[in-house]
């Protein structure tokens, strides 16, 4: 009888901790106060695009059905439905310059629900640690995230909750003055990782579940729909990439053009810290204010020879430089051209092998 009871309490023990447990927990992902609806920064999207076009119709006899159809595109509207109404205006008005305006509203993706489904899952399972319960970066690590040499790190924002303009910008995919980003150059980040940073890469990842991880992330932003990002281009490396030769005209373009940043990397200097397009928050998730005015998230611009390139490939750290680092002071410097590129990545190359102060 004693050991039908002290069976029945551990029985009893098993079942009651997990049920209380799961209804007077706190839960461990808070969300974020700062509110957020998808369905209103689509209207707001909608809304600006017909107020550009309005614009450029002034002036200019506009028919009644083109003044419906313009205020049918402010609703929230189907695929089907919308694309429609914008190749009904187009065709009423044949306006080439209107046009270029009117294709931000055309839909071109939508999610498909059981892949949403599915990418949530992994989300959950992968990434809501870093980037948050909604994908809006606030992490719940307590002491924030940072890089292998201690600076503080922000995870991406696939929301455009915290970006200065609400956009959604990705670092090393997105166009440098634009959004968004085209998938396999997302799935490339996803499966090779970001290398000195929290963010690992998840090469084991099947293609139905990266597919599907990036249907969820896409979800997060209604405007995404209307998005048409184009790849970017990464060039074959020249045969002679580490020759004395470029390694010096690197050196000297360097300490030319990158050593407002990046300093002088072989005399010990530290790189400067920068201001980010994302705007900083606490652990709530509200926005840091200094003096009524948002504080920016900072940056330090890369510490070559300490910290790893965050993309180490030598095509990637040229696509780097030639289109620069979206939400970051990293502007594009295609203006160099081919040759001068290379040059500057053979001597970053030489320095990430000499491991200047590690």
């Amino acid at each position: 009888m004693r050991w039908f009871l002290f069976a029945l309490i551990i029985s009893g023990i098993a079942i009651g901790v997990p049920i209380a447990y799961s209804k007077f927990s706190k839960p461990k992902y808070i969300l974020s106060s700062l509110s957020y609806s998808s369905e209103e920064i689509e209207k707001k999207y909608r809304d600006e695009v017909v107020s550009q076009i309005n614009e450029k119709l002034q002036g200019k006899n506009v028919s009644t059905e083109v003044k419906d159809i313009l205020e049918k595109l402010k609703s929230n509207l189907g695929k089907e439905e919308n694309n429609q109404l914008v190749e009904r205006l187009n065709s009423l008005l044949q306006d080439d310059e209107i046009k270029s305006v009117s294709s931000k509203l055309i839909i071109r993706w939508e999610p498909e629900e059981k892949k949403v489904k599915r990418g949530e899952e992994l989300f959950q399972n992968l990434c809501m640690t870093c980037h948050g319960r909604e994908g809006d970066s606030l992490s719940v690590t307590p002491e924030g995230l940072k890089t292998d040499i201690g600076y503080p790190i922000y995870a991406r924002d696939f929301t455009g909750k915290y970006h200065r303009e609400g956009k959604v910008v990705f670092k090393f995919a997105s166009d440098y003055f634009g959004e968004f980003a085209g998938d396999e150059d997302l799935k490339r980040i996803i499966k090779e990782g970001l290398p000195g940073t929290p963010m690992p890469g998840f090469s084991y990842l099947s293609d139905e579940e990266m597919n599907s991880l990036l249907e969820y992330i896409k979800s997060l932003n209604p405007r995404w729909k209307f998005a048409s990002p184009q790849p970017k281009s990464y060039p074959v490396p020249p045969s002679d990439l580490l020759s004395d030769e470029r390694i010096e005209r690197g050196r000297k373009q360097f300490m030319t053009v990158c050593i407002a940043c990046h300093r002088n990397i072989e005399a010990g200097e530290e790189p400067l810290e920068q201001p980010l397009a994302w705007y900083k928050f606490d652990k709530k998730g509200n926005i840091i204010t200094q003096d009524g005015s948002p504080s920016f998230q900072m940056m330090k611009a890369r510490w070559f020879g300490r910290e790893p390139l965050r993309r180490g490939k030598p095509e990637y750290t040229f696509a780097t430089i030639r289109d620069g680092i979206a939400g970051t002071t990293m502007t594009p410097w295609r203006h160099l051209g081919d040759e001068t590129i290379w040059d500057i990545v053979s001597y970053i190359l030489y320095i990430e092998k000499k491991g200047f102060h590690k």
